[in-house]
């Protein structure tokens, strides 16, 4: 049986985030899974099929990880890996495979040069270049990695269709920094709405010990009725526990976090909200039948690592009625609520086509519409995905039809570079 190695060393989130990928291997043989050992119990429960290889990583000097992870090391030397994946653009990994012949390294792989460095894949280029103009890039993450395997398996196999499944619902307290979470007075508010449209279910409050504090303070701005229903799980839940608590929720409350991809795993409809850098686009909740909000400012989406000049103006759309009306108009569509979403805002619903994962517009404008239409039909002809798309009966493959020349022409120079495709497919530049 053939073997594949897949290294990811990064977060939460992304480990879930590899699921494409990991699932189409397992089709065609054993794989290795190489993660940071505190994901290792949670990568057992993702992916019981796979072998998991937990590695110690994380703060340490990149000479003390290879030192103490010799071990796992040797066993690799060991196995006949048909290919390596390697997930992440990081002089760690790149230097891990160094234990691998270059020919079998897909995605990046450490430079043959004496400089050192790291070289990427003809894919992970165009990647690359699309980072380069977020605001109409279409490409979710689940997507490019999967697509360093060729043929992944088909996008409606990766997570089942959101369904509720009558256990309450979950809220997530906060993002990976305060810009990209929902303030607790806003967040107090919505609970409050939701809990009177989903008729009063039980609420599961989600996160690490350090937003204990704020569970606490939402909790005073709840009340009693709501309060009765709430159960503060923040610090309290293992890795099983988590996946237990979040498994069966009518909905999840989230911004862009771990949890949210772990719910879009689980199949629970997701309530997603994209503020700051996160762009839902690229990392939006994968599958079909899960809502967005998505700041639409001209300044989004920013850059995390930089301050916010604007005192994180992207949350202004979400205090006023409107939003609040669009939030009830996607929990309870047999209403029939009108809502338009206010400026600055846009409301999107998960979908997939031949390509994989995509958000279809439900409110607000999208001024990047078409860029991102023909950007994406771009990738599915890279990707010869012509064929599919035409069975599925979808919409891909008109977008270059409709397209301006000059529009198309303009793109593709952008996107492509004659170097990254003069060589055999698989090889590196």
């Amino acid at each position: 049986m053939s073997a594949f190695l897949v290294l990811q060393a990064a977060r939460f989130g992304d480990l879930v985030q590899s699921k494409r990928l990991i699932r189409t291997l397992e089709q065609r043989g054993r794989v290795h899974l190489g993660v940071d050992a505190g994901l290792a119990p949670l990568a057992r429960l993702l992916y019981p099929a796979a072998e998991i290889h937990g590695l110690r990583l994380h703060g340490r000097p990149d000479a003390a990880v290879l030192h103490e992870n010799r071990a796992v090391f040797r066993q690799w030397r060991n196995m006949d890996f048909q290919a390596v994946y390697n997930c992440n653009f990081a002089g760690l990994t790149a230097a891990i495979c160094r234990l691998f012949e270059a020919e079998r390294v897909m995605g990046y792989r450490p430079a043959r040069t004496t400089a050192g460095g790291i070289t990427r894949s003809a894919w992970a280029r165009l990647a690359f270049r699309l980072s380069e103009r977020r605001a109409f890039s279409p490409l979710n993450l689940v997507d490019f990695w999967a697509h360093f395997a060729p043929s992944p398996l088909a996008g409606e196999l990766v997570n089942p269709p959101a369904r509720p499944g009558g256990q309450g619902l979950g809220v997530v307290l906060a993002g990976r920094e305060s810009r990209r979470s929902l303030p607790l007075p806003l967040l107090g508010r919505m609970l409050q709405i939701l809990f009177s449209l989903l008729d009063g279910p039980r609420i599961r409050l989600l996160g690490t010990a350090a937003e204990q504090p704020a569970a606490r303070k939402l909790l005073r701005l709840l009340p009693a009725k709501v309060q009765e229903k709430v159960e503060d799980l923040s610090g309290k839940t293992d890795w099983p526990g988590l996946v237990h608590a979040v498994e069966g929720l009518d909905a999840l409350v989230t911004p862009d976090t771990g949890i949210m991809h772990l719910g879009a795993h689980l199949g629970v409809p997701v309530l997603a909200f994209f503020l700051s850098s996160a762009w839902c686009h690229e990392t939006g909740p994968y599958g079909r039948g899960h809502w967005v909000w998505q700041a639409s400012r001209a300044c989004a989406p920013c850059l995390e690592s930089a301050a916010c000049p604007y005192q994180v103006a992207c949350l202004d759309a979400l205090h006023g009625e409107g939003f609040l009306r669009s939030l009830a108009a996607a929990v309870r569509p047999e209403a029939r609520i009108t809502a338009a979403p206010p400026d600055g805002l846009q409301v999107w619903r998960s979908d997939l086509d031949a390509l994989g994962g995509v958000l279809r517009l439900h409110g607000g404008h999208d001024e990047y519409a078409r860029q991102r239409t023909v950007t994406r039909a771009l990738l599915a002809d890279t990707l010869h995905l012509w064929e599919v798309d035409a069975q599925n009966g979808n919409a891909l493959s008109t977008a270059l039809d409709v397209a301006e020349h000059a529009e198309l022409a303009d793109l593709r120079d952008w996107l492509y570079k004659d170097t990254d495709w003069m060589l055999p497919p698989g090889r590196y530049c």
